[in-house]
């Protein structure tokens, strides 16, 4: 019993570090994109506020889902079941995948 139990603790420690790595990695895209952004565009642009709005909300609803820890479970259900689909068609990524054919 305190076998298993030692096993339990250590998986779910290691998915307790692997969510916060995940966390730390997506706020360091958020953070990259907002650079990109600063970096090319000129803060009066258009396309910088757009781009500022879009990253802005990502953040926000993702902080949201995570701390409605109801809601989130619910969702991954959803999203084992298949019923949601977390494809995002990006033209780029279409374009990789054109070119491997």
């Amino acid at each position: 019993m305190i076998g298993e139990e030692m096993n339990l603790k250590s998986f779910t420690q290691d998915l307790s570090e692997k969510a916060d790595m995940n966390f730390e990695n997506l706020k360091k895209s958020i953070q990259g994109l907002y650079e990109i952004l600063k970096i090319t565009l000129d803060k009066n642009d258009l396309y910088y506020k757009l781009g500022l709005d879009n990253i802005l909300g990502v953040y926000q609803n993702f902080l949201e889902l995570m701390l409605n820890d109801y809601g989130a479970r619910q969702f991954m259900r959803r999203l084992r079941n298949s019923e949601v689909s977390i494809d995002i068609p990006l033209d780029f990524m279409m374009e990789k995948k054109g070119n491997k054919k």
